[in-house]
């Protein structure tokens, strides 16, 4: 698995948090990601609720993804 990842539409380089936050909201499969920022976007909710539900997954510890 790649671990230079990069966002499909801007290029920056992602986070842990960009690519798990994408498989959960998007789909496990992904192969190719969005950064927050392009995600809020392209979901047309902007970058604070992405992050919002960053941290929710994050604090309940359900989500392996997030760990």
């Amino acid at each position: 698995m790649n671990m230079n990842r990069i966002c499909r539409t801007c290029r920056v380089p992602l986070m842990t948090d960009d690519v798990a936050i994408y498989l959960k909201l998007v789909t496990r499969n992904a192969k190719d990601f969005l950064c927050i920022d392009c995600l809020g976007e392209q979901l047309k909710c902007g970058r604070g609720p992405i992050e919002q539900l960053i941290k929710y997954y994050r604090d309940s510890g359900k989500c392996v993804l997030f760990r």
